[in-house]
């Protein structure tokens, strides 16, 4: 187990390549579905993620004890194929460090913090948010800058949390290259910084060094057991064929920009939200466990569903991601 001392180190070494959590599957009485749960794991793997994760997109759906049960069947799926590394945060700070140090004892990589919005009032609020948390928990932390805090850190801030002996990474959800190239500039020799949208992917990569993508579902949602024009990109790109990688970047725009048009509410100034309810659709389209929504979240309407997956036919999807059926 890496301990603080060792978890910068750890990170510049191991945090590399595709991180992806997809959402908790729950079966259609609204169980949580363990043998779908597993089969995403295998799915994730298959496309070549580099790490599995899970606790952000559907924890508030769960008791602690689930959070903590699906972490179980996650770590054991995923073995040592892939890191396991796992959200942790709770409104409750004392849950919070309860889930981390349930994640240390099943051996989890490293643990991922977002600052909850009630702890998000100041900047200097969320910085002791996770130095309080780093404090109780022997192990390597990324920081996620996310605007679902409520406040988003300012780059004085983030470079404190940097200084944290064991957050030896920064996932920077702004949706703004620059932001994360400035954080690169100013603190990038402390910590990984990732700017986790594949848009961007391969001119990060290239240019500016980023060696991880973090917690993407274009992970999955973009590419299947059978091609993974992601990881293809960026294999090339460091082969060096940068035209062979623009190449196949560009094969994905019709899917991108589908990802991307979902995606827009998490931007909406008023309310940051993740469109969980057509992320699953597309996982269920894909062969994977999506399932229903948890309640009290409303389902989407057969409409919705059926004009999303129009939408998903004409990007090609299938032809891109299974060309073997064709």
């Amino acid at each position: 187990m890496v301990g603080r001392s060792e978890a910068k180190e750890w990170a510049n070494e191991h945090l590399t390549g595709l991180f992806a959590s997809p959402s908790a599957p729950f079966t259609q009485d609204l169980a949580l579905d363990e043998t779908g749960l597993v089969s995403n794991v295998e799915r994730v793997v298959a496309t070549g993620a580099t790490g599995v994760g899970f606790g952000f997109l559907d924890a508030w759906g769960l008791t602690i004890a689930q959070r903590k049960h699906a972490m179980n069947l996650i770590a054991d799926a995923t073995g040592d194929r892939a890191l396991s590394i796992f959200y942790t945060a709770d409104h409750s700070v004392a849950e919070t460090v309860d889930l981390s140090l349930h994640a240390r004892a099943i051996g989890a990589d490293a643990i991922i913090l977002w600052v909850p919005y009630e702890w998000a009032s100041s900047q200097d609020l969320m910085h002791d948010y996770v130095e309080y948390v780093a404090a109780k928990v022997d192990m390597p932390i990324i920081a996620f800058n996310t605007p679902h805090s409520g406040l988003t850190m300012a780059h004085e801030t983030m470079a404190r949390i940097a200084e944290i002996p064991n957050v030896c990474g920064f996932k920077n959800a702004i949706k703004d290259p620059q932001h994360t190239i400035q954080a690169m500039e100013l603190f990038g020799d402390q910590v990984v910084l990732s700017y986790p949208f594949e848009e961007q992917l391969l001119d990060m990569t290239v240019e500016h060094g980023q060696q991880i993508l973090m917690g993407s579902t274009s992970v999955y949602l973009m590419q299947s057991p059978e091609r993974q024009p992601i990881v293809d990109y960026l294999h090339l790109a460091q082969q060096g064929d940068m035209a062979g990688a623009a190449r196949v970047r560009d094969e994905l725009a019709p899917l991108r920009e589908v990802w991307a048009s979902i995606y827009e509410v998490l931007w909406d100034d008023e309310k940051a939200a993740h469109p969980t309810a057509l992320i699953k659709h597309w996982m269920d389209i894909l062969g994977m466990a999506g399932g229903p929504m948890g309640p009290p979240m409303p389902q989407p309407d057969e409409s919705a569903k059926a004009a999303f997956r129009e939408r998903l036919d004409e990007a090609g999807w299938e032809q891109l991601l299974f060309p073997s059926r064709f």
